[in-house]
């Protein structure tokens, strides 16, 4: 591949006091892709995300966004320049109103018609979040608060768009549309990196793919070579991994 990638994080390390969470990891995304960062429980992934939007600070390495360094960057910054989170959880604002959340998602934004449209497109785009826009958010289900916590993301009209365990407690109904949903953005032109456990679900929809354990990264290569080998699906995830 040649000039910048969209996302390059190089040598990332990042910590928690004497606790190294992400080690030396590097991974690339380039635009229009979906990549899928797979890894058990506490192998680093989310921390990795994290690093790269600006929540938790890197210890070393470097961070670039369309080929600026956003390393040191404040998580405003890095949204507003075009990249954003949907935190593993959703951690949609529990006491706020559907519409509040959106509202909040396009906090960076000025053009506040643009911001009502762009509200009624995700209203179409998930029906239950309109027919529930006035509803606090703590009186959702597990699967509409993640659609909510998406829709968030998006108001903030990124060119990336990273999800930290979407699947994470939905039932497979509710999991199947929300993959569907990443497939649909993709097409659409958006980019994606989905941190995910649920490996077969992540590499079914994925261009390429990282593996990380224990803070490093320890495969990439593509998506479909990947779910294809039970050999390497074995020793990298383990015949347990969903």
């Amino acid at each position: 591949m040649t000039g910048p990638a969209l996302l390059e994080i190089e040598n990332l390390s990042v910590r928690y006091g004497a606790i190294s969470a992400v080690r030396g990891a590097s991974l690339r995304v380039e635009k229009g892709e979906i990549v899928s960062l797979l890894g058990a429980n506490g192998a680093g992934k989310s921390s990795l995300v994290n690093a790269a939007v600006g929540i938790v600070p890197a210890a070393g390495g470097r961070i670039c966004f369309e080929g600026r360094d956003i390393t040191r960057a404040p998580a405003e910054t890095v949204v507003a320049r075009g990249m954003t989170l949907s935190p593993e959880g959703r951690r949609v604002f529990a006491d706020l109103t559907v519409r509040e959340n959106l509202l909040l998602g396009a906090a960076l934004m000025r053009d506040r018609a643009r911001v009502q449209a762009d509200i009624e497109t995700y209203f179409e785009m998930f029906p239950i979040l309109g027919a529930r826009q006035q509803q606090l958010a703590k009186t959702l289900s597990g699967g509409e608060q993640q659609m909510l916590a998406i829709a968030r993301a998006l108001m903030s009209h990124p060119r990336l768009l990273m999800l930290d365990e979407p699947s994470l407690g939905l039932a497979p109904r509710i999991v199947d549309g929300i993959f569907d949903l990443m497939v649909r953005l993709r097409d659409a032109g958006l980019t994606i990196l989905v941190v995910e456990q649920n490996a077969s679900e992540a590499l079914g929809i994925a261009d390429r793919a990282y593996i990380m354990t224990t803070g490093a990264v320890v495969y990439e290569g593509r998506a479909a070579d990947l779910i294809g080998s039970t050999d390497l699906m074995d020793a990298y995830l383990g015949s347990g991994v969903s």
